[in-house]
């Protein structure tokens, strides 16, 4: 989703903490609020969490940056005796 406004205020959400932590509340300037990823810098729903999670998980470099960080996806302490 494309949006041609501008952003007005990014404003503080108490709303899923796993998925909006990789995303800001953006109040746009025709009064409608938008989530902004912080990673990627794309516009979408605020009010849709689902796919917000799903663009976490899939697209944005921020996201994946931290999993790799982490070493999520990799087997650590198995081992065949």
């Amino acid at each position: 989703m494309t949006c041609n406004d501008e952003v007005v205020m990014v404003l503080e959400t108490k709303r899923n903490p796993a998925i909006w932590k990789n995303f800001d509340l953006c109040l746009m300037s025709d009064s409608h609020e938008m989530a902004r990823c912080k990673g990627y810098g794309k516009f979408m729903k605020a009010s849709a969490n689902s796919t917000l999670k799903k663009h976490t998980e899939k697209h944005c470099p921020l996201a994946k940056e931290k999993k790799s960080e982490k070493g999520e996806g990799s087997r650590t302490g198995s081992s065949k005796d």
